[in-house]
């Protein structure tokens, strides 16, 4: 049935969104009071609740000690180590993720304070997702589909509200030079990667980078180095984040065979975009599609 666009009087629409993320080792774990975590660096973000007991937590050589209900939000490469105080048992949630929306990711690399008390905004706006995620933290729940599913609604939430809490942080004055010319960069990434799926534009990954730089009037260098600060990631790591999520849309379309994908991605041959999809994720385009396609 044909819909006469002059009869619609009004509409609202939710605007078109890509994005992927990662959760990685989420785990509650009771340990001795003796026990103790020797310093360590992760390339991930994580979010670290106590349940019970005392953590003592040195985060970039600040100390900080956390009680029940405390957590503390942790970027990628923060040097930190813990131990247990207080001579009794200690029980703690632990979740590491990564994400690629890029505004998210801004929000939390500006995030400079940790530490959040049981009663802070941070905590109060997130714990009812931790809770959800660490009733479903079970051999039993992880396999079932509408356990599965519980999981990515409560991830979303947890997003939702560590976003929600750092955006009104920082929605007090101006982003910065530096931060608008990395949007900037980013909004212009993903209209290149968008064209080479579409058949519009051809290129080199570092053509398009360097091409970039000059638009927006920086050396590649600088565009490096203030992407790099604001997001956390190159804008040569960004690309191929973007470029990863689009093959996988495309691999699950059945209509596209996978010679026509590497094409629109502006890969020379099969066989090249087949070594890149590989080592990005670890199995052959023909896997993946065969979890989706049998």
């Amino acid at each position: 049935m044909e819909v006469k666009m002059e009869r619609i009087r009004r509409e609202m629409m939710l605007p078109d969104m890509e994005s992927t993320f990662r959760v990685f080792a989420a785990h509650w774990r009771t340990v001795d009071p003796d026990w103790k975590y020797p310093s360590h660096k992760q390339p991930l973000f994580e979010v670290n609740l106590v349940l019970s007991g005392t953590q003592e937590m040195i985060v970039n050589r600040t100390v900080y000690v956390q009680r029940p209900g405390d957590l503390l939000l942790l970027g990628p490469d923060d040097l930190h180590e813990s131990r247990v105080l207080g001579g009794e048992e200690m029980t703690y949630y632990c979740l590491h993720f990564d994400v690629d929306e890029i505004s998210f990711r801004e929000l939390l690399y500006r995030n400079k304070a940790c530490y959040h008390a049981s009663g802070s905004e941070l905590a109060a706006a997130i714990r009812p997702a931790l809770d959800k995620l660490i009733a479903l933290t079970s051999e039993e729940t992880v396999v079932r589909v509408e356990s599965r599913m519980a999981a990515l609604s409560a991830i979303f939430e947890l997003f939702a509200g560590i976003s929600g809490t750092l955006g009104k942080r920082d929605g007090d004055g101006p982003p910065s030079r530096m931060s608008q010319t990395a949007s900037r960069v980013a909004a212009l990434l993903e209209q290149a990667v968008d064209e080479t799926a579409d058949g519009s534009r051809e290129g080199r990954e570092m053509d398009t980078i360097e091409s970039i730089a000059a638009e927006v009037g920086y050396s590649t260098s600088s565009i490096n180095r203030m992407f790099t600060s604001v997001f956390g990631l190159s804008p040569r790591q960004y690309m191929s984040n973007l470029m990863l999520r689009k093959s996988k849309l495309l691999l699950m379309d059945p209509e596209l065979t996978i010679e026509e994908i590497s094409g629109r991605l502006g890969y020379k041959n099969i066989a090249h975009f087949s070594r890149q999809f590989k080592r990005w994720t670890g199995e052959s385009p023909s896997r993946f599609r065969a979890r989706f396609h049998t």
